[in-house]
């Protein structure tokens, strides 16, 4: 079975397969030389291969992958519709002790942050934008969303952008979602410049740069 990797992914994946039929070659050779009845060299040559490809492989680009991030938000977001998520209300002050920041922030089974709202107050008066952090089973963000309220708290116009393990936006989806953020029509009207924002890399980075505490951590 052949995976088409897209523009990258392809040259490297190419490379790889080269670098490979070399390596079997020469291993070829060099058994033959050593004579394929040297059974401590014909495995000592395997072992090597064997880890050749494994360390290759951390280099191929995962197909498929915005697939995967997608289906992981979607996961987590019908987790909590379905009230299998604990959630905790938190408020930050600003100079003057007002409230800032309205975070609401929400944890599975085993306490571990799987998602957190952010949003902005001013005058007591909560801000139509909304941002939603969304963190992976090694705590990292993978999703950043940002949603705006339409007439009303229960439906929102939102922007998601998806990111791999460097923080790189590997694709982005936008869609129309309920209070949930589950998604009840696609719409690409909310133009977002993501790289505006700058998107902590995991939990750490959140809590310390937001200056929140979580529960049971």
């Amino acid at each position: 079975m052949t995976i088409k990797i897209k523009e990258k992914g392809d040259s490297l994946l190419s490379n790889i397969r080269v670098s490979v039929h070399i390596l079997i070659k020469k291993s070829y050779i060099c058994m033959t030389e050593f004579s394929l009845y040297n059974t401590d060299m014909r495995n000592l040559v395997f072992i090597l291969l064997g880890y050749f490809l494994y360390s290759c492989s951390a280099f191929i680009p995962e197909p498929d992958m915005d697939l995967r991030l997608k289906s992981q938000k979607l996961g987590i977001d019908t987790c909590i519709a379905n009230g299998e998520a604990s959630s905790l209300s938190v408020t930050t002050l600003n100079k003057d002790q007002e409230i800032h920041t309205f975070f609401q922030l929400f944890q599975n089974g085993a306490n571990n942050l799987i998602k957190a709202s952010e949003t902005y107050v001013l005058d007591d008066i909560p801000s139509d934008t909304t941002y939603v952090y969304y963190f992976d089973n090694n705590e990292r963000i993978f999703a950043f969303q940002v949603k705006i309220a339409i007439h009303s708290d229960s439906i929102y116009n939102s922007a998601t952008a998806f990111y791999d393990s460097d923080m790189q936006v590997i694709t982005k989806e936008f869609a129309t979602i309920d209070n949930c953020d589950i998604p009840i029509g696609k719409n690409d009207s909310l133009l977002i410049d993501f790289s505006q924002f700058k998107i902590p890399n995991d939990i750490t980075g959140f809590v310390k740069e937001k200056k929140i505490i979580l529960r049971n951590r």
